[in-house]
Parts: C-alpha cells; structure tokens; sequence
C-alpha cells in the first residue's frame, strides 16, 4: 500500500490549495478514514490542523488506485510561514485501515509534503508629525523597506541629548485548552534595539535612522477557528516596529515617547500567484447524473441494499461509492462507503447498507471516480409493507 500526494509548493492565505492525491492498494482494504489535511506544529510540538478534506469514509475498497483530487482552504488570517519563527507547514495525506475483526484504526498510511503559506499585510505609507511641550517631530513616512533612511526631522528648545532607538518587538501567541495563555512552551523576548542614534545639544535638524537589511518585516497574524469558544486553540505571530524617542532637557528633565513605524517588504508577483499548474488539473469528469443509475430496496428493516449501475459506453476506474442515510430530512447517520477497482459498462454493483438509526426517510448517494467525475443522487426509502 503506497499514497502519493501532489501540490504546489506554495498557497496565499485567503486561496486555496488544490492536491492531487492517488492510493495505491495491495490488496482488499476496510477503510477508517482516508483524506488531506493542512497542519502546523504549535511551539509545544503538537499539531495544529487548519484545514481537512476527507476523501473515504468507514467502508470497504477493492485493491486498486483510487486518485481523487480535493482542495484545502486557507484561512486569511493563517500565520504565514516564519522561517525566524520556527512556523512552517505541510500537507498530509493518510489513510486510516481499520481492524478486520473490530470497530477501530489497526494502522495508518501517510504521505507528506512540505508547502509554504505565504501573506501579505499591505501598510499604506503616512507622513508622522507631533507636537510635544515645545518640540516638534515629523518623519515624510512611517513604512520603509529594509536597508532604507528613515529621515526623522526635529525642532527644540533646551535639550542637553536627543536619543532615538529603533526597536523591534517580535513574538509568538499560543493559546490552548491544556494551557490557556500561560504556555510553559513559549518564552517571550523582549523588545530589541538594533539601531542607536544621538544628538547632543539639539536645536534644528534631522536625525538619519537607517533600517538593518535583515530587518523582519512588520505583521500581526492570529489565528483562531471559525466556531471561537473559551477553551479554543488560538495561534498567532506579531513583528512591531517603532522610534524610542529620549529627550533629556538642561533642567535634568526627562520626555520619553514612541512613533510606531512599519517595515514592508517589496510586493510579491501576482503572476501564477493565484493560478494551479496545468499538470495538477488532471480530473476533468465529464459525466451526466443520469449516466449512473441508482435504485434500492429495503429487504430487511434495517438494511438497504442499493443497486449502482454504469450506464456510459466507457469502463470506469477506482469508483467510490458513498451512502449516507438522511433523517428527519435533516440529520445525517453514519456514512458508509464501498470502492470497486473497475465498473465496466452496463455493470450493476451491490452495496449493503445497515440502518443504524430510525426514522430514516431517504439516503444520499455520492459516486466518484479516478476521472474526476462526482455525481450526487437523495432517494427516498419508499416504507416496508408489513
């Protein structure tokens, strides 16, 4: 048994990462799961799911390969990928087979492949100027790149030493159900100065602040799932930027404020950015809902049996068939899926399906195959006579 898993090796948070995933089984499998998932591995070292396509269910699969092509969304709000940060990710295919002889997993099969999650917060540049007892600042803008001059422009009165300090503020959110906000896992690093300037005496004039090359840029990305409850998992990341201004007056006086700047990097290229690679688009089914007929019959009052047939010219491969009972038109009941290595045209398959619940008034058929073709069939369960 082998899994082979295809993606690009980059998404845009917001987009969505399209795989092609294909199965390759031995022999005749019982299947507990089988999908794609989007993960990153929290500072505690525990995995942090951010997104899933399941693509088998509990059920029975022929030996054979099953290619199925399915698509994880990417939240706008994912933090990006921080090489400085130890934040990356990746994209896991598995398939879970269960026991023969009992409800359960008996061992996992796992393809994996390391993908890069890229965003871009956009900081419009503004010009900065205050006013404080007397003295006056201003900056032409407060969002430079890496390896730029910030200008910052003074006029004042009295002052025995100008200090200005570039400052970078940069760490990890984590919160969980285990820990809350107090991560035992996360070690918070003070602000950094990397940049000095001083002036004695000051009057009139400008004070040249040049950004390091290595700068990290500014960003403030955190995480948290669509449904928020007190005890979710959160996960964030955050790079501020800011002027720690000093100003020590003759008197002995001391004035201490800050002005917040941004440091942006150059935009990314749009072109293919949003666009899947021709050799990724490989499933392209073609067929019509009517080409596959689907009827049942309730022999028994807690069975289903239901008879799925290839009405096309053509042999169809690595099919998958899924039956979920409906209930009370509304709720779903345990789904269960059969996979049959070749339909060859005009064949009729069996699928047994077991009622576990009641007041089952209709099923939903799902068919799929290695073509890309998904049809979707609700039939309703005409009642037993007694």
């Amino acid at each position: 048994m082998s899994i082979e898993l295809r993606a690009r090796d980059f998404a845009v948070a917001g987009s969505s990462i399209r795989t092609v995933t294909k199965f390759d089984l031995a022999e005749d499998t019982k299947v507990w799961w089988g999908g794609v998932t989007l993960l990153t591995n929290l500072p505690c070292g525990n995995e942090l799911p951010l997104s899933s396509s399941e693509v088998f269910c509990e059920g029975f699969l022929e030996s054979g390969t099953y290619v199925r092509e399915r698509e994880l969304s990417v939240s706008r709000r994912a933090v990006p990928t921080l090489i400085r940060k130890n934040v990356h990710y990746l994209i896991r295919a598995s398939l879970s087979v269960g026991k023969l002889d009992r409800y359960g997993e008996a061992f996992k099969i796992v393809s994996e492949k390391p993908i890069k999650i890229r965003s871009e917060q956009r900081f419009e540049p503004n010009p900065v100027s205050l006013t404080i007892k007397g003295m006056s600042f201003n900056i032409e803008k407060d969002a430079v790149q890496p390896g730029e001059v910030i200008k910052l422009n003074y006029k004042t009165e009295g002052l025995k030493l100008l200090t200005v300090d570039l400052v970078n503020d940069s760490n990890i959110s984590c919160s969980c159900p285990k820990y809350a906000k107090v991560c035992v896992h996360i070690k918070k690093n003070p602000p950094e100065i990397l940049t000095t300037v001083e002036e004695k005496n000051p009057t009139r004039g400008y004070l040249s602040i040049r950004v390091p090359q290595y700068a990290e840029h500014s960003y403030n990305y955190f995480w948290e799932p669509t449904e928020r409850t007190q005890w979710s998992q959160t996960f964030g990341a955050y790079s501020h930027w800011y002027l720690d201004i000093t100003c020590i007056k003759v008197t002995g006086e001391s004035i201490k404020f800050q002005i917040p700047i941004n440091i942006v990097l150059p935009p990314m290229e749009e072109a293919g950015l949003f666009e899947e690679a021709k050799a990724q688009n490989i499933l392209k089914g073609k067929l019509l809902p009517q080409s596959i007929e689907v009827s049942v019959e309730q022999k028994e009052k807690e069975k289903l049996v239901i008879h799925v047939t290839n009405n096309t010219k053509q042999e169809l491969k690595g099919v998958t068939i899924k039956v979920v009972g409906i209930k009370e038109e509304l709720f779903e009941t345990a789904p269960y899926m059969l996979g049959i290595k070749r339909l060859p045209t005009g064949k009729e398959v069996e699928l047994n399906y077991e009622l576990r619940e009641k007041n089952v008034q209709s099923f939903q058929m799902s068919f799929e195959d290695n073509e890309g073709n998904v049809i979707t069939k609700r039939i309703k369960i005409k009642p037993t006579k007694n």
